[in-house]
């Protein structure tokens, strides 16, 4: 339990350094001392820097999404259309995790490495996410679908950020799920 609770410190201390001095001043050295641990512990857990991003990357997409859970007692698209009314409330709260997820996508199309990354986690990403897992297990939906799906939350997040009527922003989701309730198998 407590070496858990060490990765989990590492990863916080990552965390909370990016969102204060961004991607490119991250440091092994910074991470051990904000995290208050050892280069022991954090080779222990992470090969190299690359690593430790990829965790913290994946950790955050999950983290972004443990709040959110299927109902049962629900259809199929209620609970899509819930999921919306989710991404809206937490795009506004201006979270840490919907901040390194962006860096993160941002940096690949600055640097090869993060886009190599990226790509070996794609199927991390769409498919074993905790929202993912749920949705296969509840209603069976197919993989394309869930790729189909990843494209268009991740243009719905920037929206969520970027407009203020969350009415609105409603309508469009509403629309969305309309789409993909055609398309589902």
């Amino acid at each position: 339990m407590k070496s858990s609770q060490t990765k989990r410190n590492l990863i916080q201390a990552t965390i909370d350094l990016i969102m204060d001095y961004g991607l490119e001043k991250l440091t092994i050295n910074k991470v051990i001392k904000q995290a208050q641990s050892s280069k022991g512990s954090f080779y222990y857990y992470f090969s190299n820097i690359d690593d430790l991003m990829k965790e913290t990357f994946l950790y955050t997409l999950n983290h972004s999404l443990v709040e959110f859970s299927y109902c049962k007692e629900q259809s199929f698209e209620e609970n899509i259309n819930q999921f919306g009314h989710y991404l809206i409330k937490t795009s506004k709260k201006k979270s840490s995790a919907h901040a390194i997820m962006f860096l993160w996508i941002s940096k690949c199309f600055q640097d090869e490495n993060y886009k190599k990354q990226f790509q070996a986690m794609r199927k991390q990403i769409i498919e074993e996410n905790t929202v993912s897992r749920e949705l296969q297990k509840m209603f069976q939906v197919d993989i394309e679908w869930l790729y189909m799906c990843d494209i268009i939350i991740i243009g719905f997040l920037v929206h969520c950020v970027l407009h203020e009527d969350e009415d609105e922003l409603l309508s469009i989701w509403k629309q969305f799920v309309t789409v993909i309730m055609s398309h589902k198998s």
